[in-house]
């Protein structure tokens, strides 16, 4: 290693240390500044903890301007930004940098940024009024957000019944009771204030991409994807090197010709928006990632696009299409065409979008496809002769040697489940079988709809339990891909479940009693079988994969003193005690790290050579896919390769 190389750009630590002339980067990158838009080994990002505060780059001012067209554009294009474009040019007072429309932007990009309450903003904006009486300052938070809806940042309120029937818009917009349910649409009927029993929160997704070609820079950047992408032979770096993109533009060449047309990506997860106050709230945001940037943009949070926030407290479930009416409905519009104005080139084209893939973790899948989860149908991959197997308690799938070559030696051995295994790789439902099954439950409506109490007897083989909302979009039956599971989400529960195996935590640890008794049912690892003490009682004999007080003890030792640079992991010394040899309140990143970097050189010495092997083996599995960058070839041998890592856990 260079001994002129202490800071470490290059593996997650920000580049902060900036002053004065940028020509004075030479001496702490090594680099030519004048090559750095060239030279992608020097890739620097200048990170800060502060909001950007900076009059002399305001581009809020440009973009408005760009969307303001000439003359001969029309009086009806020019009247919806010449509102905006009068009062950005009104100085907050005379001689200073900030306009009233930039200040009051920057207050509320302040408010958002450090989580100030609304109260508390009116009380600020009330003490700057009478401070500044010169100034012309709004004189709440209420009226300070007429500015930021000018500019189609606002959301629309919709009230929904309480049993999640129906969404009370359109003709029902001034029910007040639900008309299938009956129940009332507010909290108290009788009270002079009316308020609703629960909002769905719809930010409108057509204003945002037109915005969007409103920039000439970010209308430029939408046509990456197609004017100033390089594709590279075997190599995955962008969603339009995949064969679920290249399938899309092949069936539908029309969309794939103007590169101005977007490709959303859906992602929608449960969280707790109370912390630890109330475990029992589920919140659901959905949001919607534009593909068309460069892949060092895609992943912005300024580039995602929060459609829907449903309510609580529960998860939606099946009234999750409900919820995303709406946004289907924006969705029809974008595909059969919405006209916008291109800044770029000045002229108005018709803009088209469409939902390529959704992500999500494995249980949000059955609440966004309406796909079975659980029970004998739950592998998503085994469509027909699913390779589930009945447990004492459980249903487990333990079926991987089906997916080895039919000539595999591990196919004749009896050592995994007591039995040979002679069956193929499951099959997949085609075209016609998948639409048969959407069809059985057609009749499966949100809420307490009446059909939904006329059950119906569930045939052999059925994995759909209704039909989703995104099937209406005209292309969702022809996408390759439809539903992506989060890695991240994959790699917490199974960094949890080791972890909780090998220091054998109460509650979370695998090898229990009745995992015991699985084996013995079965007929395999007859070492790890109870023993019967001729007392009633029985005694379990030690595991290999578990360790002992002393192991413990020293690989919570080594996870407590693992010093990572800064920026690359949170500090895993808080989640680790020695003493109790307990590693506990990991989040989603810890396990990330750990699983791939982390478990497989801390069990080395401490574990059997083939239980950290096997983990090794797992962590570079997690490692390769999470790559900026993936090669083909990589890709086909990986795909032969876990069923074996499978096997082996």
């Amino acid at each position: 290693m260079s001994n002129t190389y202490t800071r470490w750009i290059h593996h997650g630590e920000p580049l902060v240390m900036v002053t004065g002339n940028v020509e004075h980067l030479n001496e702490d990158i090594g680099c030519n500044v004048e090559h750095l838009n060239e030279d992608v080994s020097c890739n620097v990002e200048f990170e800060t903890n502060e909001p950007p505060d900076d009059p002399e780059d305001d581009q809020m001012y440009r973009m408005v301007q760009d969307l303001y067209p000439d003359q001969n554009h029309g009086p009806r294009t020019k009247s919806k930004f010449a509102t905006i474009l009068e009062e950005m040019k009104q100085v907050l007072h005379p001689g200073g940098p900030y306009t009233r429309f930039s200040f009051v932007v920057k207050l509320l990009h302040i408010k958002s940024f450090y989580r100030i309450s609304n109260v508390a903003f009116s009380a600020f904006l009330d003490l700057l009024s009478s401070a500044f009486p010169n100034c012309s300052l709004p004189a709440s938070y209420a009226e300070a957000k007429t500015f930021i809806r000018a500019l189609g940042l606002g959301y629309e309120s919709i009230h929904v019944c309480p049993n999640n029937c129906v969404l009370f818009r359109k003709e029902l917009a001034k029910k007040d009771a639900c008309p299938i349910c009956g129940a009332s649409r507010w909290k108290d009927a009788d009270s002079r204030r009316k308020i609703p029993e629960k909002v769905l929160r719809h930010f409108p997704l057509i204003p945002r991409l037109k915005r969007m070609f409103g920039s000439k820079e970010l209308s430029a950047e939408a046509q990456w994807h197609k004017l100033k992408r390089k594709p590279v032979d075997n190599e995955l770096s962008h969603p339009a090197d995949g064969e679920a993109w290249k399938d899309f533009d092949r069936k539908y060449e029309w969309f794939a010709n103007d590169a101005r047309n977007v490709r959303l990506g859906l992602a929608t997860d449960g969280f707790n928006p109370f912390g630890k106050m109330s475990s029992s709230y589920s919140m659901w945001p959905v949001f919607l990632i534009p593909y068309n940037f460069p892949p060092w943009q895609c992943m912005e949070q300024s580039n995602f696009m929060m459609c829907l926030l449903i309510p609580g407290p529960t998860c939606p479930g099946k009234d999750m299409d409900l919820f995303l009416q709406p946004l289907v409905e924006e969705l029809l519009n974008l595909w059969s065409g919405v006209p916008t104005l291109d800044a770029l080139t000045g002229k108005e084209f018709d803009l088209h979008a469409a939902i390529i893939w959704c992500i999500h973790d494995y249980p949000a899948l059955s609440t966004l496809s309406g796909r079975v989860t659980r029970g004998y149908y739950a592998c998503v991959c085994c469509d027909k002769n699913p390779c589930y197997k009945r447990l004492r308690n459980k249903i487990c799938y333990i079926g991987h040697r089906r997916f080895l070559p039919v000539d595999h030696i591990w196919r004749r051995k009896k050592d995994f489940n007591g039995q040979t295994e002679e069956r193929a790789q499951p099959e997949e439902f085609t075209q016609d079988e998948l639409m048969q099954q959407l069809a059985r439950v057609e009749h499966v409506r949100p809420g307490n709809h009446p059909n939904n109490k006329k059950r119906k007897r569930v045939e052999e083989g059925q994995c759909w339990k209704r039909r989703s909302t995104l099937w209406d979009l005209p292309y969702w039956s022809n996408l390759k891909l439809r539903h992506n599971l989060d890695v991240m989400h994959i790699e917490k529960n199974i960094c949890e479940a080791l972890l909780g195996t090998f220091l054998d935590i109460a509650g979370k640890s695998k090898d229990s009693v009745t995992a015991r008794l699985d084996l013995e049912d079965m007929g395999i690892r007859k070492n790890l079988h109870l023993k019967d003490d001729g007392n009633s009682t029985c005694t379990a004999l030690h595991a290999p994969y578990v360790m002992t007080k002393a192991q413990r003890k020293a690989f919570c030792a080594f996870i407590k003193n693992v010093k990572f640079p800064d920026g690359y992991a949170s500090n895993l010394a808080r989640c680790v005690s020695v003493d109790e040899c307990k590693v506990q309140a990991l989040k989603t990143h810890d396990c990330h790290i750990l699983l791939q970097r982390i478990l497989p050189a801390g069990l080395r010495g401490i574990m059997h050579k083939e239980i950290y092997e096997t983990i090794a083996e797992l962590g570079n599995f997690f490692q390769q896919i999470c790559a900026k960058k993936l090669k083909l070839d990589a890709l086909n041998k990986m795909r032969g390769e876990i069923p074996i890592i499978l096997c082996k856990l």
